[in-house]
């Protein structure tokens, strides 16, 4: 049954790129498939529920597809594994739910310091840097935990591994953050010195500044003999496109020295409208990696850490309260804490869930719009890699197809949107909406695995308007 498990492999690597493929569906073990179960072995349980979380229902389909009927997943830790390791395989079912754990517990993602960072040898951090945007300070959890492990991989091997690295998330998300811990870690290696991280826009500045100055040559010379060029937000290029040829000079000249480039943008590279062609393939030559928005067990671990930075006491429970009800957007629940720890400070009281709620009233997340048809289509392009055009197109591969009812189930349920009006977005007519409706409705019925896919969409879609609004 390899062969199968390979041709299913291959599916699976022409929907989600090589890159992918190789970080998080190569390393899988293939068991056995029996009874329409297939035994697949992950090779630690933190791999196995990012695995369980981005790719379960596209490996569940893949195989299906290969074999010819609907197969379900079991997803275990290897045995030999030191993360699994508790007496049993801690199996994982296509319900997304661990055997060893509770449904709802906290899982308690481990901050970055776990890991070793050379500034603690040196003690010293880049002067120029955001001091506290280290990796010690970032806390690891499912949403960005790929995202952390490339920019750990490029700080400790600049210029070799993934490069460019391509950071892309949502507003507050820790994209900044990542970025700067990698100037910091390189610096603290102390085998490179010329470190520079700006935001696009000021490099835009500079470069306009120098130009008006007659001075290029300085301009060039300063960017083009960097070790680490670190650029935040890169989505500000857009439509300049001045600043876009000297970047794209620059780039040029540091990619084939081999030296390190870090980009940060809110989009990825191939959403970022205004970007010229050639720009956009340099981006996209390295390693791309998203920031999503962090679930719950990951906000009570930031809300845990800030806390400890900001020497602030209190319960566990006023931090599941704060990570409930308080936006997912990093920068606000830092906000949310400076401002609890000067109320408590001027009040002399102590910190408790009503202190917390009455604190932080304002803050609350108290928004019950809905998400509109388009902002559904990305979601679920998102979540099944794959582009929005294609969602709308008129390509009937039969991925697509699937995907494209799974959005248009969602929009029926989400938005108050009438099915020929979701039709029109879609470029199909009503019938076809009530028809994909009630089948992907059908499917959550019978098929525990899918509808624990499509909630966690729904989770994401709420999680992602919260922040919005």
């Amino acid at each position: 049954m390899n062969g199968v498990w390979q041709k299913a492999a291959d599916r699976i690597r022409d929907v989600i790129g090589q890159v992918g493929y190789e970080a998080w569906i190569k390393p899988l073990n293939f068991i056995s498939l029996e009874n329409q179960t297939a035994t697949i072995e992950a090779p630690n349980k933190f791999f196995r529920d990012i695995v369980v979380e981005r790719y379960l229902l596209l490996m569940s389909n893949s195989l299906s597809q290969e074999v010819g009927e609907p197969v379900e997943i079991k997803l275990a830790v290897c045995a030999r594994s030191p993360l699994g390791a508790n007496g049993s395989t801690n199996g994982h079912s296509a319900n997304g739910h661990s055997n060893g754990h509770a449904a709802g517990a906290l899982k308690n993602p481990r901050p970055a310091s776990a890991l070793a960072d050379p500034a603690d040898a040196r003690k010293t951090l880049h002067p120029q840097l955001i001091p506290r945007y280290t990796f010690a300070e970032f806390v690891v959890g499912s949403s960005n935990q790929f995202a952390h492990a490339a920019a750990l991989a490029a700080a400790n091997q600049p210029g070799e591994k993934y490069n460019p690295l391509f950071i892309y998330g949502g507003v507050g998300l820790g994209k900044t953050h990542l970025a700067t811990a990698i100037g910091h870690h390189i610096w603290a290696a102390g085998n490179y010195q010329r470190i520079l991280f700006m935001p696009a826009e000021v490099f835009m500045n500079e470069l306009i500044g120098s130009l008006r100055r007659d001075r290029m040559a300085e301009f060039k010379e300063r960017f083009r003999r960097a070790d680490v060029l670190i650029l935040d937000d890169v989505q500000f290029l857009a439509g300049r496109e001045r600043t876009q040829e000297e970047f794209f000079h620059t780039f040029n000249s540091l990619h084939a020295e081999r030296h390190q480039i870090v980009l940060t943008s809110d989009k990825a590279p191939r959403d970022i409208n205004g970007l010229e062609e050639r720009l956009r393939n340099r981006f996209e030559s390295g390693l791309i990696a998203d920031i999503a928005p962090p679930d719950l067990e990951t906000r009570v671990a930031i809300v845990q850490k800030k806390a400890d930075l900001e020497h602030l006491v209190f319960p566990a429970e006023v931090a599941l309260w704060i990570a409930q009800n308080v936006s997912s957007n990093v920068r606000e629940i830092e906000g949310s804490l400076t401002r609890l720890s000067a109320l408590a400070s001027i009040s002399r009281k102590p910190i408790t869930v009503d202190f917390a709620r009455e604190a932080l009233r304002d803050m609350i997340r108290t928004n019950d719009s809905k998400p509109d048809i388009e902002t559904i289509q990305r979601a679920v392009g998102d979540f099944f890699h794959i582009r929005l055009a294609d969602l709308k197109s008129k390509k009937r591969t039969q991925h697509i197809a699937f995907c494209r009812q799974v959005a248009m189930y969602l929009c029926r349920k989400l938005t108050n949107a009438s099915f020929p009006s979701i039709g029109d977005a879609f470029g199909r007519d009503h019938s076809t909406v009530i028809h994909a409706y009630n089948l992907i409705h059908a499917r959550i019925t019978s098929d525990s695995a899918f509808r624990f896919s499509i909630e966690k969409i729904e989770r994401g879609l709420k999680t992602q308007h919260a922040n919005a609004a």
